[in-house]
C-alpha cells in the first residue's frame, strides 16, 4: 500500500506540468477559438502570435505527458544525470524499434509521431516506401521503458572493474544496458501491441454497429476516458470523430464527410444545425461545466486546515475556470487513478452513463475543433454559449443544463462519500479501527495529539511531546512519507487521510470527556 501511495510522488510534477499545458491551451482558446469571436474580437497580431505559441507549447505538453512521467521515474531513485540520459536513450530506441518492426497495416490512429520521430522508407529496401511512425503506446510504453531503464541502471552499479570489458565504466554500461533492454521491449511491443489494437477495434466496431443505441454510447464513454487516462485517447477519438465509424454525410455537391466531428464542422460551416451529429461531444459539456466542478468543490472541502485552504483556494478557482474554458478532466482522472482508484472507477462508470443518457435523450451538440486529436478539449463554455440563441439547439441546451445540475450534485456527493467513508475500509472489515489503533501507538497515545487536520492525500498532526513519535509504526501503517514541519507532522496516508482525521477526532473528543469526568 505504501508503494501505491508513493505513486503520487512520481506523477505529481508531471501532473502539475500537464495542468500548466492545459492552462496554456485555455488561454490560447480565448484568442483562437472561432466561437469567441461571437462575444469579442481580438485583432492584435502580437496577441495572436502569443496565443499560437501557448497553444503549441500546451499541445506538446499534453501529447507528450508520458515522456515527462518517464523522466520523473528515472530521477526518483538515482537522481543522477546518467539515469535521465539512459531513460531518454531507452525511450528513443523503443520508439525507433516499433517504427521499424511493428506492422504498418494497422489503423492510422495506432501510430503517432512521438517526439517528432518519423521515417521515410522510400529508399529502404524491404519496407513499405511510405512514411512510418512509432506505435502509439502512451503511458504503458513510457512506464515500461522507465522500469527497464531503472533496472539497467541498478545492474550497472554492480559492474566489476575487472574483466574483458573493464574499460567500460558503470555509466556507459548503464546506457548500453538501457538501450539493449529497450530494444527487446520494443520488439515485444511490436509483436504484442498490434494484438491489443485489433482487440480495441473489435470493440469500436461493436460501438459503431449502432451509435444511436445508448448502451453502445455507454461503452464508448467508458473506453474514451480509460484510453485518454493512458494517453491513448487519440486512437478512439480519431476513429469516431473522423472516420465512417462516427457517421457519414453527403453534401449538395456530392462531397462526402466521415466522422461525428468532421460532419458537425462541415454542416456548421454551411449554417446548418447538424442533426444526429455531436453525440460524441455532448457529454463533455456536462462533465466540464458541471460534474468536474462539483468534484473539485468537494475536494476543496476535504481540506480542514484554514491556512492550507487559503493557500490552495486560488488553485481551485483557476481549475474551475479552466474546466469551463477547456476542461481539466485528464489531469484529475490521472490523479484519481493514482490516489483513489475506486473513485476513479466510479467516475468512469458515471461518465459512461452520461454518454448513454445523452443519447437516449437525443442530445447532440458538437464543438469547433482545431489541432491534434489527442490534445482536443471538447465541451467548453464558449462553444455552449454560441448555441444558446439557436432555437434548434434549445432542447439540447435545456437537457444539458438539467443533466448538468444533477451531475454537479452527484459528483459532489460521490466525492464526499468516498473520502469520508469508502477510501480506507470499503467492506467494513475492521481495518479502520486497526489503523486508528496503530496510529494512536505511533503518536504516543490519543492524549498526545494536540490538533489533527487532513487533505485528500495527507494527514497533519500536532503533538504535545515529539519524543513519543514512532516513525517506524507510521511506515507499518502504510505512510509513504513523513515530514516534520513547524506546524507539526505531515503524513502521507493517501485517500484514507480524511477518514483518519474523522476517527481520530472522535477519539480525541471521547478522551477529553473522560478526562473532564
Amino acid at each position: 500500500m505504501r508503494r501505491w501511495h508513493s505513486l503520487l510522488e512520481i506523477f505529481l510534477f508531471p501532473l502539475k506540468l500537464l495542468f500548466v499545458g492545459i492552462v496554456f491551451i485555455a488561454l490560447s482558446s480565448l484568442v483562437l477559438n472561432t466561437n469567441t469571436s461571437v462575444f469579442f474580437t481580438i485583432n492584435d497580431s502580437t496577441l495572436v502570435i502569443v496565443a499560437h505559441l501557448l497553444k503549441t507549447v500546451g499541445n506538446f505538453i499534453v501529447v507528450n505527458f508520458p515522456f515527462f512521467v518517464m523522466l520523473k521515474m528515472m530521477t526518483r531513485r538515482n537522481g543522477q544525470g546518467v539515469g535521465i540520459v539512459s531513460g531518454l536513450l531507452g525511450y528513443v530506441v523503443f520508439l525507433v524499434v516499433t517504427m521499424f518492426m511493428a506492422p504498418q497495416d494497422l489503423a492510422s490512429a495506432a501510430y503517432d509521431s512521438v517526439l517528432g520521430l518519423s521515417l521515410n522508407t522510400a529508399s529502404i529496401k524491404g519496407l513499405s516506401g511510405l512514411t512510418q511512425y512509432p506505435l502509439q503506446t502512451g503511458l504503458v510504453g513510457a512506464v515500461s521503458v522507465a522500469l527497464v531503464s531503472r533496472l539497467a541502471y541498478q545492474q550497472s552499479r554492480g559492474k566489476l572493474r575487472y574483466g574483458l570489458f573493464s574499460f567500460i565504466d558503470r555509466d556507459t554500461y548503464a546506457l548500453i544496458l538501457s538501450g539493449f533492454y529497450s530494444l527487446i521491449l520494443g520488439v515485444v511491443f511490436s509483436i504484442g501491441w498490434p494484438i491489443l489494437i485489433e482487440g480495441l477495434y473489435g470493440i469500436f466496431k461493436f460501438i459503431a454497429s449502432d451509435i444511436s443505441n445508448p448502451i453502445n454510447m455507454l461503452v464508448y464513454g467508458v473506453f474514451d476516458r480509460v484510453l485518454s487516462t493512458l494517453n491513448l485517447g487519440g486512437i478512439i477519438r480519431y476513429t469516431f470523430w473522423f472516420t465512417e465509424m462516427g457517421g457519414t454525410w453527403l453534401d449538395m455537391t456530392g462531397t462526402s464527410y466521415a466522422g461525428d466531428v468532421a460532419v458537425w464542422v462541415a454542416q456548421a460551416a454551411r449554417n446548418l444545425y447538424p442533426s444526429g451529429f455531436g453525440r460524441f461531444i455532448t457529454p463533455y459539456y456536462i462533465l466540464n461545466l458541471f460534474a468536474i466542478p462539483g468534484m473539485l468543490l468537494a475536494l476543496y472541502t476535504t481540506f480542514t486546515d484554514k491556512i492550507e485552504k487559503r493557500r490552495i483556494r486560488m488553485l481551485f478557482l483557476i481549475a474551475l475556470l479552466v474546466s469551463m474554458l477547456t476542461g481539466v478532466i485528464l489531469p484529475l482522472e490521472i490523479m484519481l487513478a493514482v490516489t483513489a482508484p475506486l473513485l476513479f472507477a466510479m467516475h468512469i462508470f458515471v461518465t459512461g452513463i452520461i454518454f448513454g443518457v445523452c443519447q437516449a435523450m437525443n442530445l447532440n451538440l458538437g464543438f469547433a475543433f482545431a489541432g491534434k486529436t489527442a490534445a482536443a478539449m471538447p465541451g467548453n463554455l464558449f462553444d455552449l454559449l454560441v448555441y444558446v440563441r439557436n432555437i434548434n439547439a434549445y432542447q439540447t441546451i435545456m437537457g444539458i443544463m438539467t443533466l448538468g445540475a444533477i451531475c454537479f450534485v452527484l459528483y459532489f456527493v460521490m466525492t464526499k462519500v468516498y473520502y469520508y467513508f469508502l477510501a480506507l475500509d470499503l467492506f467494513n472489515t475492521g481495518l479502520t479501527r486497526k489503523k486508528i489503533d496503530g496510529f494512536s501507538v505511533a503518536v504516543g497515545g490519543i492524549e498526545n495529539i494536540k490538533m489533527v487536520n487532513s487533505s485528500p492525500f495527507r494527514l497533519y498532526v500536532q503533538v504535545y511531546d515529539t519524543n513519543l513519535i514512532d516513525y517506524n509504526q507510521f511506515k507499518n501503517l502504510g505512510a509513504s512519507r513523513i515530514l516534520e514541519t513547524r506546524a507539526g507532522y505531515a503524513i502521507d496516508f493517501g485517500a484514507g487521510s480524511t477518514i483518519y482525521r474523522r476517527e481520530l477526532t472522535k477519539r480525541m473528543k471521547e478522551c477529553k470527556r473522560r478526562l473532564e469526568n
